[in-house]
């Protein structure tokens, strides 16, 4: 009886802290988002990785706004960068991960967005499920906002998450050619940016 007893709790246990790594299929109303993202002009879209890059296509559509005004950052720079599928950055300056060899930097539309095409990163370290993308955006305070993502998110990086406002949680959905999309929009606080006329604007 103690050993069903024992069997039962190791169950529930490892039930309730494995990940549930399902990927839906993007729905219609989805679909017509990633087009209008697709649909961008050059300089709000950055391709990372090359097509001959190892790994599983990723697409992100995202939008920046302000934390504290909730308006869309416009015309700001925003710098991309994360590691290859088997999880090294490579950086040109070994100090800085910042320079890692997949990186990219973009602007975004009067409506904050952004089409990242990449790779799925791999998990770093010699931790599993901490696949994550960092981002680098200009003239906010902080300046770092992570993208982690859902299916590669273990219990303890989901407390960590829900305790940041520097890091943002991904649900990927993919395509019916298997390519990873995802939809987020990132809060950035303390956004300041110089206008034309040597002031600053919020």
């Amino acid at each position: 009886m103690k050993k069903i007893l024992t069997i039962i709790f190791i169950s529930i246990l490892f039930t309730q802290c494995s990940i549930d790594t399902t990927i839906q299929s993007l729905s219609q109303t989805e679909k017509q988002t990633l087009s209008s993202f697709q649909n961008l002009n050059k300089n709000n879209q950055v391709q990372i990785s090359e097509l001959s890059e190892s790994g599983q296509i990723l697409w992100l559509c995202l939008t920046y706004i302000s934390k504290e005004t909730k308006r869309p950052l416009n015309n700001e720079e925003v710098n991309l960068y994360h590691t290859s599928s088997d999880g090294d950055y490579k950086p040109t300056n070994p100090k800085d991960e910042s320079t890692a060899r997949l990186n990219g930097t973009v602007h975004t539309n009067n409506k904050g967005q952004i089409f990242v095409q990449t790779i799925l990163p791999g998990d770093y370290g010699t931790s599993a499920n901490n696949r994550h993308i960092h981002t680098i955006v200009k003239n906010t305070k902080p300046v770092a906002y992570d993208i982690h993502f859902k299916q590669y998110t273990g219990n303890m990086g989901n407390n960590f998450i829900n305790g940041s406002d520097q890091h943002f949680l991904a649900d990927l959905k993919q395509t019916k050619d298997s390519i990873l999309v995802t939809f987020l929009t990132i809060e950035v606080k303390n956004h300041k940016k110089e206008n034309g006329n040597g002031g600053s604007e919020f």
